[in-house]
């Protein structure tokens, strides 16, 4: 029942998110980075829905929606379309996924989205509350190297990690995030880190 969910939101906005590219088929630059990503799925909107409905209810007016491993940007435009953020921003590693954000953003018409190409390894959070997003877009050597960059901005920060098919949240809790929320059934799981 997801599927029509998830079809109907694309007609509604244009959009052109669906589609499985394996991994061996993805384009980049980043080289060291092709060997930990994961395929390109888009996420459902049920998906979605839920880890948005539950780190709303932490009460946190967020800043800023990141997705790192962003795609075809399904998730900034759900983000932008159900929720309220200042600027939402997409975070792919393929140039040609990129471009394919980019044709969906000119139809979605929305100036406070946009796309970058970049190793999410290496991406520094913008200053504020952010509610950084992951469809499990990549192994836990990006995940720990995203983090290790970016943790003296969670720890100033009440920024939360949404996990979709969170398959290496172990690595959050190694890095010392607590599980605010986490459903079995559906993996999806929110991460902070505990403020000092």
């Amino acid at each position: 029942m997801n599927w029509v969910e998830d079809q109907l939101f694309e007609k509604r906005h244009g959009l052109d998110c669906s589609g499985f590219i394996d991994r061996d088929e993805l384009e980049t630059s980043y080289s060291s980075a092709l060997a930990h990503s994961r395929a390109y799925e888009a996420v459902t909107c049920a998906a979605m829905r839920e880890l948005l409905d539950e780190a709303k209810k932490t009460g946190i007016v967020f800043d800023h929606f990141i997705d790192l491993g962003s795609g075809k940007g399904k998730a900034c435009f759900y983000a932008a379309a159900k929720y309220r953020f200042r600027r939402l921003i997409g975070v792919e590693f393929s140039a040609p996924l990129v471009r394919a954000a980019d044709r969906n953003l000119k139809k979605f018409g929305a100036d406070h989205i946009c796309f970058v190409n970049a190793d999410a390894a290496s991406f520094q959070l913008p200053a504020g509350d952010n509610l950084v997003y992951l469809f499990n877009p990549f192994g836990e050597a990006i995940l720990l190297e995203f983090l290790n960059n970016n943790m003296d901005k969670f720890r100033r920060s009440r920024s939360i990690i949404a996990y979709a098919n969170d398959k290496h949240r172990l690595c959050l809790a190694t890095a010392g995030f607590v599980t605010l929320f986490r459903n079995q059934d559906s993996q999806s799981s929110l991460h902070q880190y505990p403020s000092t």
